[in-house]
C-alpha cells in the first residue's frame, strides 16, 4: 500500500465511524481502519493516538453531533411539543448514526466529551424543569428515566425489533407522553 495523499484526522474519524456503522465500536481497529483507507497502521498514527484517541474523537464528534440535533430541535418549542421533538432528535440521530451514538455510550476521560454530556444533560434538565415535569429534587432521576426510554427506543428500532403494523413514531410519541403524565402526577409524591 502506497501512503494516501491528504490523510487528515476527519477523514479517520469518518471511516470509523462507518467501520462502526456496520460492525459496532468494537469493529473499529488499527487494522480495520488502515484496510479501509488503504493505508499501513502506522501511517494513522501521524493523525491520532492509537485506538483511544479514535475512540475518544468519534466520541466527541457524536456527542457534538447529538446535541447540535438535540438543541435544533427544541428551538421555540416549550413542554410537551419540546421534550417530543427532543426525543425524536435523539432517537432519529441513534438509528442514523449508529456508530457515532455507540461512541457517545463510551466511558471517556477527556475534557470535550465530559462538557458535551453536561450540555445535553442541562438541555434536557431546562426543558423538563421549565415544562413543569421535575424540580430540582427530581430532575437527575426524570433526565434518567427519559433517556432510558429513548435509548430503549433507539436500540429496538436498531434492531429491527418492532414488527408490528403500527407507526414507530406513533409509539415513541405514546411512551413520552406516558411519561410525562407519570411525572406531572407524581412529580412531588415520589421523592
Amino acid at each position: 500500500m502506497s501512503p494516501r495523499a491528504g490523510l487528515h484526522q476527519k477523514m479517520i474519524i469518518e471511516a470509523a465511524a462507518e467501520i462502526a456503522d456496520q460492525e459496532g465500536i468494537n469493529g473499529v481497529t488499527l487494522a480495520a481502519l488502515s484496510k479501509k483507507m488503504n493505508v499501513r497502521p502506522p501511517s494513522l498514527y501521524n493523525h491520532i493516538s492509537g485506538l483511544q484517541g479514535i475512540r475518544t474523537e468519534l466520541a466527541v464528534s457524536g456527542l457534538t453531533r447529538l446535541f447540535d440535533q438535540m438543541a435544533d430541535s427544541v428551538k421555540e418549542q416549550k413542554g410537551e411539543s419540546a421534550l417530543l421533538s427532543l426525543g425524536d432528535a435523539y432517537v432519529g440521530f441513534a438509528v442514523e448514526n449508529p456508530g457515532y451514538y455507540e461512541a457517545t455510550l463510551l466511558k471517556i476521560q477527556d475534557e470535550r466529551a465530559e462538557s458535551l454530556s453536561n450540555q445535553i444533560v442541562r438541555l434536557v434538565t431546562k426543558l423538563l424543569i421549565d415544562s413543569g415535569y421535575a424540580n430540582e429534587q427530581t430532575v437527575i432521576h426524570a433526565t434518567r428515566g427519559l433517556r432510558s426510554l429513548l435509548h430503549g427506543f433507539a436500540t429496538l428500532i436498531g434492531k429491527e425489533a418492532f414488527e408490528l403494523k403500527e407507526d414507530i413514531s406513533d409509539s415513541l410519541a405514546f411512551s413520552i407522553r406516558l411519561f410525562l403524565s407519570g411525572l406531572s402526577t407524581n412529580n412531588k409524591s415520589i421523592m
